[in-house]
């Protein structure tokens, strides 16, 4: 009788092909680590071995895991080359065939919703908390990203090879419920775990940044650059984070060179390395900063790789670029397909994203009391959208300035007033920061 071959955390795989586990683990180890390039490692391996229905798996979820509708097909076609060969596969792998095809197919929702499922079943299974960890975060779920790795935790202990990435994602998880103070503890562990967890680097870069703590959060990423700067799925976001702190530090030249040297978009470049950039030259903006000729260059880039109605929280930042740029056209079209995307039971990631979408083009046409009309009641519901407090605080910044246009004083007060609440930590550092994006 075969040897059950498992997977560096225990978990069995359905393949006899010990190179295939070997090319499994490598791969593995580096897409928890946000290290390039997974798929490289185990490109070789399927195509040796076309039945490894586990390496189609791992496959298909780290292309899910780049959020990007535009790749949906190629994360499909790897569920399906699974599924061919689910006769041969064990419990553990026909479990995620069901939870990694919903999503393919287009229900991120349903998808996350059995790897939920999935996880109290196989609690050491860390491939299937991260893609869920993923899909936690682009639905908006902030709860779940710390709760389902809690629900994980009590089965690993700190010996156990892969903990620390554990920790890193609690540690973006706690973060994102406002627990701060444990939120940087345990990232921090988790760095020193493993200095090249990326994600974990991210998560105490977010607790600066949701504190105020500009000065503290270029320490942090400019000590740790060393480990995400190259090779790194990680490199444009934490570089984005480190132009943010800049910009929180009255740094604006810093993050403008930043964009140019790290953020502005590689060829190889996904929808969520778009975003940053998008994100990063519409703050710039806010503050005053002339971009120039980016916004155009921009959004050539993102009109090519548009994925219109697969990805609210993508749609949303290809319609922010298209209006700096001036394309109208373009706009309306992709706000048309917005409106017609599918919609999925449980899902308001579009009830919020259209008018989220049309109050920003309403700023970029200079429509400032149209923009406050619009964004004012998605505010305290746009966690639907996905991404992070961070991310969604770009909706709360351009209320503040178009407020401020609008000659709407009492409006701009009290939204830098919310704002400095919630950054408690140097609340007249952030005051000053709502007072330079309004004057």
């Amino acid at each position: 009788m075969a040897t059950t071959l498992r997977d560096a955390h225990g978990e069995a795989l359905s393949t006899t092909d010990r190179s295939s586990l070997a090319a499994y683990d490598r791969a593995l180890e580096l897409f928890h680590g946000y290290r390039l390039d997974p798929i490289a490692v185990l490109m070789p391996a399927l195509e040796r071995d076309p039945g490894f229905v586990s390496g189609h798996l791992l496959m298909a979820g780290m292309v899910l895991g780049a959020c990007d509708g535009s790749l949906l097909g190629m994360a499909k076609a790897s569920v399906d080359a699974a599924a061919a060969h689910a006769a041969k596969a064990n419990a553990r792998e026909k479990s995620l065939i069901g939870a990694l095809g919903a999503w393919s197919g287009g229900d991120m929702l349903r998808g996350n919703q059995l790897l939920g499922r999935h996880l109290v079943d196989h609690p050491r299974d860390l491939f299937a908390l991260q893609i869920a960890h993923a899909g936690d975060l682009f639905l908006g779920h902030s709860f779940m990203l710390r709760d389902r790795v809690a629900r994980s935790l009590a089965r690993w202990s700190a010996e156990d090879e892969g903990y620390g990435y554990l920790l890193g994602m609690y540690a973006f998880g706690l973060e994102e419920c406002n627990e701060y103070a444990r939120a940087e503890d345990i990232g921090r562990r988790a760095v020193d775990l493993h200095p090249h967890d990326s994600w974990a680097v991210h998560a105490v870069a977010h607790v600066c940044e949701m504190q105020g703590r500009a000065a503290d959060g270029i320490r942090w990423l400019k000590a740790t650059q060393a480990d995400w700067a190259t090779d790194c799925a990680m490199a444009v976001h934490n570089h984005w984070h480190l132009a943010l702190m800049h910009m929180g530090a009255g740094d604006l030249g810093a993050a403008l060179a930043l964009y140019d040297a790290a953020v502005t978009p590689a060829p190889e470049a996904v929808a969520l390395n778009l975003n940053d950039a998008t994100a990063l030259l519409w703050r710039l903006t806010l503050r005053g900063v002339d971009v120039s000729q980016r916004w155009q260059a921009l959004a050539a880039r993102r009109a090519a790789q548009a994925a219109w109605g697969c990805n609210a929280f993508n749609d949303m930042h290809t319609v922010m670029t298209l209006a700096a740029a001036g394309d109208e056209a373009a706009v309306a079209a992709g706000i048309q397909a917005m409106g017609e995307a599918p919609r999925y039971p449980g899902a308001h990631d579009w009830d919020v994203a259209l008018p989220a979408a049309n109050g920003l083009r309403a700023f970029a046409q200079g429509q400032y009391a149209r923009c406050v009309e619009l964004l004012l009641p998605v505010l305290d519901a746009s966690t639907p959208l996905g991404g992070s407090h961070a991310q969604r605080d770009l909706l709360h910044l351009t209320l503040i300035e178009a407020a401020s246009r609008a000659g709407d004083r009492a409006l701009v007060r009290a939204m830098g007033d919310e704002r400095a609440a919630r950054k408690v930590a140097t609340r007249t550092a952030v005051r000053d920061e709502e007072e330079a994006v309004a004057a």
